[in-house]
């Protein structure tokens, strides 16, 4: 069983512009409405673990907040975990702090308005079978143009099933994705919705586990989302509001692989009495990440200044690693990672980030047979133009 709540981390790969700057690097002004929105996330996203091993997440999912990141940890326990049956939930809340350039689209920001996510998951797990559902809502405010200001927001869900064989050395499953965005102009306190565009798409998930070893890997393939044929709020989307609104909107294809190694005085994948580990242990992960091109695609934030800003012409390749250390067994963890963010938009290289977390446990408490250990995680990540923090507080696995 899981809870976290992130009170400030990574958010989603939506950033901020400037008015000035966008337009200095003359890109071409948007005349009709033939293109799409390149909705990708380069920043390493989900729980202050995955943020503190540098991204790297999908050799070590499990439960439901592993579920964001590989469907198959709908029915991935913990190895302490007994009987026939157990469950699994999140609850995570992020907001991105001190990111100038949030989506490295080579613009720097004059202002910074919030960007957050909050995600909720439930998994359940019934002998070798396992099902997971996730929602994942999302948002940020970007310069519009003439000083004007839009809010871009995304909600999603993911239902999941897994299935493990009965060594529990493979474990595979699949997940629908459905989704919807909405732009809107901010007018004095409230919002006046521009469009919105809905779709779906399926992912796939497999997690190798080394028979009595301490090796994991995993592999994860998810289908674009694309929307299109958007729902406008009642205005000319030749000119509504202003703006010349898209046609479409695409979350890009997406394979990634994962290794992970653990090192410690018991096996990571064999069944263990007790309620915790109590050990010093070591966990080495890397993951290898290739995001799919979007035809004709373009970014968020140039969209706000009515002009074009080509994005995602090319699949792109991101390579994330950490590490995480149970230094005091049972009450301390030290993480540390790195990862490249891949250059998304035309004539803007990649950058390189560094991570950090730090993870400890304040007090244990029963409730029957039950034991429940409260702990409390900070991280961070920094790169060129861009920084986060994040803490969170939940129960110790």
């Amino acid at each position: 069983m899981r809870v976290a709540v992130i009170l400030a981390g990574a958010a989603v790969a939506i950033g901020t512009a400037a008015p000035a700057p966008v337009r200095a690097q003359a890109f071409a002004p948007i005349e009709d409405r033939d293109f799409g929105l390149d909705l990708y996330a380069g920043a390493a996203l989900g729980s202050v673990r995955i943020v503190g091993m540098g991204g790297a997440a999908i050799g070590t999912a499990v439960g439901s907040a592993g579920t964001l990141v590989n469907p198959a940890a709908a029915t991935v326990r913990r190895t302490t975990s007994k009987g026939s049956w157990d469950w699994d939930f999140h609850v995570d809340a992020l907001t991105a702090v001190a990111a100038s350039d949030f989506d490295n689209n080579g613009v720097t920001a004059s202002d910074e308005y919030g960007t957050r996510i909050e995600t909720f998951g439930l998994a359940g797990m019934l002998g070798g079978w396992g099902a997971a559902a996730t929602v994942t809502a999302a948002g940020t405010a970007i310069d519009g143009d003439a000083g004007d200001h839009l809010e871009a927001r995304a909600i999603s869900g993911k239902l999941a099933f897994a299935r493990q064989s009965d060594d529990r050395q493979w474990t595979i499953g699949v997940a629908a994705r459905i989704g919807e965005f909405e732009m809107s102009r901010l007018v004095g306190g409230g919002r006046i919705a521009l469009f919105t565009l809905s779709g779906g798409g399926l992912e796939a998930g497999g997690l190798w586990r080394q028979p009595d070893g301490d090796l994991r890997v995993g592999i994860t393939a998810s289908l674009p989302i694309t929307g299109a044929n958007p729902a406008y709020a009642g205005c000319d989307p030749l000119d509504c509001e202003g703006y010349i609104l898209p046609d479409r909107v695409e979350v890009p294809w997406q394979l990634a692989g994962g290794v992970a190694w653990r090192r410690a005085p018991t096996r990571w994948n064999q069944l263990q009495p007790g309620d915790y580990r109590d050990e010093r242990a070591l966990l080495l992960a890397a993951d290898l990440v290739v995001t799919g091109g979007v035809r004709d695609g373009y970014g968020l934030e140039a969209f706000g200044q009515q002009v074009l800003q080509p994005s995602g012409r090319h699949p792109v390749v991101s390579l994330r690693a950490g590490a995480e250390y149970e230094w005091l067994p049972g009450r301390l963890r030290v993480r540390g990672g790195s990862y490249w963010e891949p250059g998304r938009f035309e004539g803007v290289g990649g950058r390189l980030h560094g991570t950090v977390g730090v993870e400890v446990a304040l007090w244990q408490f029963c409730v029957w047979r039950w034991t429940y250990r409260v702990r409390v995680s900070v991280t961070g990540d920094v790169a060129a133009r861009y920084g986060n923090a994040g803490m969170s507080v939940g129960f110790w696995h």
